[in-house]
């Protein structure tokens, strides 16, 4: 099931875990419209070309308007 998520959402989302942005952050509004796409990581799982490895996730996350420009694992490698 997709998730779209802010960065500002995001960053509300961090607050209320209780981790502490820096002002930096805080203030920074430039991307704060940005959209980030939370996923199922596909039961192929992602290729590490760094390794040259398959890894399994719980989840992937990835701009939704770029989604050709890749994506990162979350969660537990399973």
């Amino acid at each position: 099931m997709k998730i779209v998520l802010t960065i500002a959402e995001i960053k509300s989302l961090a607050q209320f875990c209780g981790l502490v942005l820096t002002n930096e952050s805080i203030l920074d509004q430039d991307q704060d419209d940005t959209e980030i796409a939370i996923d199922d990581c596909p039961e192929s799982g992602l290729i590490d070309t760094d390794k040259l490895m398959v890894c399994r996730y719980a989840h992937i996350a990835y701009f939704e308007e770029l989604p050709e420009e890749g994506c990162m694992g979350l969660g537990i490698k399973l």
